[in-house]
């Protein structure tokens, strides 16, 4: 190949040399091309996704809003049934447009599938919502807002807007597709929840923990977005002034809504009207925020745009300037050496007229001066044809005398005379001097030039060594990224199975929460029921009380009793033989009222003793009653802690799935430097192949310059010519 290029022009030379050197700068543009052309398409994906999911939160906005409606409605508020047909019209166009996005942008969110099972769902739950229960329906509506919202999160993450790199685009992100739609949502659920509370004027202790929960959940999502946004305006100064006065204002509503849902007061018009004004400042902060995102994308578009034609002009400008240099070097070398071309062939037909034309300073235009000064010179001698004869034969002599140096003599010189001859041998004898000092020059040349090469083949066999080392190394790093690489993607897995028990565990929770309130209502229904025996008890404690007059009665009757026997048994004694048939029924009598004193005296002891029995068994009661109301709110708010231990539960979940997907994006991130390792390993061994070649080009330069210096060995010079220039320069001197 170098011997082929030895036999190309010099403007081909160059021509090489300008591709060669453009290469490197064609594959860094072309690098930087394609990552400014991922980061365009990347931030155009995001724009998609917006526009998606701010035509899934106008939906969610009136899906919470129709299901507030619904719940008044259902819960003896007739005058929300308006509201409700009304709002079931704008779902289906808000569906008509999701649908249309669905079209142009469902292949890249991968929303298509999730939207058709989002939209069947409400087409079912529309015609039976005003037929079904209060809580199922409730409960129904909330699925299918939670489903809007997922849809909504899938759009972002297939868009790569959670994800963004610039930290003010991903807190703006995270808001627009996740805090915000969770903060609309339980606002809109507090506002139905209570607004159907209100309408029918009663609740029971669960529907009042519930209301609680719902109050907690709305504070807890609004912090979450004032976060959010806050964190944005750390990043980027220009959004506080254009969303701090929305993100007050929905603060605010949201603040309001929880206190009158706390303080239980009002009607349920008035606190649906105080739930809707939240919702529509949580709406006009989306939306707002939503255009805030889009500018940033659009300003990163037009940034990006800038920087690839800035690079592009910078690259192609420098290209031109290479090759413009590259065409005026190879212009001015190229007419140079076609003037003094043509001179030599109008010369080698006997024009010794033609002239060169000078048109460079360099060492090629003092070649064309010094072959014009020859010609001159020559001109002049041509004249007479006996002047001819006499030059030839001066022209012989002088031939004779030079007949060495052509064989590499250059010790001989010509014999200057008074001839025609004698200016020639004079200017041969100088350019023999000067070509001694050539000779000399070129063979001191030649052997640094050998030198330098040996230095010079030895530094690139070092670096060809080096090169193969870093070759080695970058396969190491890449195979180490590799394991990297598995690990973190055993990460992701690992974080996917604590997102799935994290999900039971929300479920357990809420299972807990429903058997406490269980246990709650049956702890009121045993409540009642000691009550009522308590009751019965005390009726039973007066009964025996009464029982116990009556016995005091038959008590009075039988002391009677004995007397007016006593008084017979008188009567009897004194009538003498006639009364002894009434003494005997007498005594009898007396037996009998004794015998019935004796049994109430009894019955009176076992009265007494049902009674302290009754008092008893009513502090027990009592007791019990106190103790059932004390475990009763011990179970409500254990109840109260299960519903806390269910919110930690769900953000421990939502903080899972954020770690699972920060696991995958690690992941495909980790792949990405591991082919880039690869390609970086290639190109390593690339370079330790170009150093081997540079090395075997260095050997063969050596070569040349040993087989130069071979074919100067031929020429003879003086003994003073032989030594360095250095002597030279000290003997001149």
């Amino acid at each position: 190949m170098f011997a082929k290029l030895k036999n190309l022009g010099i403007s081909h030379k160059l021509v090489i040399i300008f591709f060669l050197m453009a290469l490197p700068i064609g594959v860094l543009l072309s690098l930087f091309v394609s990552n400014l052309g991922g980061r365009v398409i990347a931030t155009r994906n995001e724009q998609s996704g917006l526009e998606y999911i701010r035509e899934l939160r106008h939906l969610a906005d009136h899906l919470s809003l129709h299901q507030g409606a619904a719940n008044a409605a259902l819960h003896g508020a007739e005058t929300f049934r308006a509201q409700v047909t009304a709002m079931q019209a704008r779902i289906d166009a808000d569906f008509t447009t999701v649908e249309g996005l669905d079209q142009k942008y469902g292949s890249l969110l991968k929303t298509s599938e999730a939207l058709g099972r989002l939209k069947a769902n409400w087409q079912e739950l529309r015609m039976q919502v005003l037929t079904l229960p209060a809580a199922e329906g409730f409960e129904r509506q909330s699925r299918l807002i939670a489903e809007t919202n997922a849809l909504a999160r899938q759009a972002a993450d297939q868009s790569t807007m959670t994800t963004d790199g610039e930290l003010d685009a991903h807190y703006l992100g995270d808001a627009v597709a996740v805090q915000l739609a969770v903060a609309s949502d339980t606002a809109g659920q507090l506002r139905g929840y209570g607004a159907g509370l209100l309408a029918r004027g009663k609740r029971t202790p669960a529907e009042s923990a519930q209301l609680a929960f719902l109050v907690r959940q709305t504070s807890l999502a609004n912090d979450r977005v004032t976060a959010a946004i806050t964190k944005a305006f750390e990043h980027n100064s220009l959004l506080e002034a254009r969303l701090a006065k929305p993100l007050a204002a929905a603060t605010a509503a949201s603040r309001a809504l929880s206190q009158l849902a706390s303080d239980e007061s009002g009607g349920a018009q008035d606190f649906f009207d105080k739930g809707s004004a939240a919702v529509d400042a949580y709406s006009r902060l989306h939306d707002q925020t939503t255009a805030e995102l889009n500018g940033v994308l659009v300003n990163r578009l037009e940034r990006l745009d800038s920087d690839r034609m800035i690079q592009v002009g910078l690259t192609l400008g420098l290209l031109g300037l290479a090759g413009l240099a590259v065409y005026r070097i190879s212009r001015g070398i190229t007419r140079q050496v076609r003037s003094i071309d043509g001179l030599l062939a109008s010369i080698g037909i006997g024009d010794f007229a033609a002239r060169a034309e000078v048109t460079t300073d360099d060492e090629l235009g003092a070649t064309a001066g010094a072959l014009n000064a020859m010609l001159d010179n020559t001109v002049n001698l041509l004249q007479s044809q006996e002047e001819r004869d006499n030059m030839q034969s001066s022209i012989l002599k002088l031939l004779d005398d030079v007949a060495g140096v052509a064989h590499g003599d250059l010790t001989k010189e010509a014999e200057v005379t008074a001839e025609m001859t004698g200016a020639i041998a004079d200017s041969f004898n100088y350019m023999i001097v000067e070509l001694r000092g050539i000779i000399g020059s070129v063979q001191d040349t030649t052997a640094r030039v050998a030198t330098s090469t040996r230095s010079i083949k030895a530094t690139a066999e070092r670096l060809a060594e080096g090169s193969v080392q870093q070759s080695q190394r970058v396969t190491e790093v890449s195979a180490a990224i590799g394991t990297m690489t598995d690990s973190i993607q055993q990460v992701a897995n690992t974080a996917n199975t604590a997102s799935t028990v994290a999900t039971q565990a929300l479920a357990a929770a809420r299972g807990g929460n429903e058997s406490v309130q269980k246990t709650v209502e049956g702890m009121d229904a045993i409540r009642t029921h000691v009550q009522e025996t308590a009751k019965r008890i005390k009726r039973l404690g007066e009964s025996s009380q009464e029982i116990g007059e009556i016995v005091q009665l038959i008590e009075d009757v039988a002391d009677r009793t004995s007397i007016l026997a006593l008084n017979a048994s008188i009567q009897a004694a004194m009538a003498g033989e006639a009364g002894k048939g009434f003494a005997v029924v007498a005594e009898e009598v007396e037996r009998l009222a004794e015998r019935a004193t004796g049994s109430a005296k009894k019955i009176s002891t076992l009265i007494k003793s049902i009674q302290t029995d009754t008092k008893e068994a009513i502090s027990a009661m009592e007791e019990t009653t106190r103790e059932v109301v004390g475990g009763s709110s011990l179970a409500t708010a254990a109840g109260s802690r299960l519903v806390e231990i269910e919110a930690v539960s769900q953000r421990l979940a939502g903080l899972i799935e954020s770690i699972s997907a920060a696991s995958k994006q690690q992941a495909l991130g980790s792949e990405a430097v591991s082919r880039n390792v690869a390609v970086i390993s290639g190109v390593a061994a690339e370079t330790a192949n170009g150093a081997r070649s540079a090395s075997e080009s260095i050997q063969n330069l050596a070569e040349q310059a040993e087989q130069l210096r071979a074919s100067l060995r031929h020429f003879r010079l003086p003994e003073d010519a032989r030594r360095p220039s250095a002597d030279r320069e000290v003997v001149a001197a």
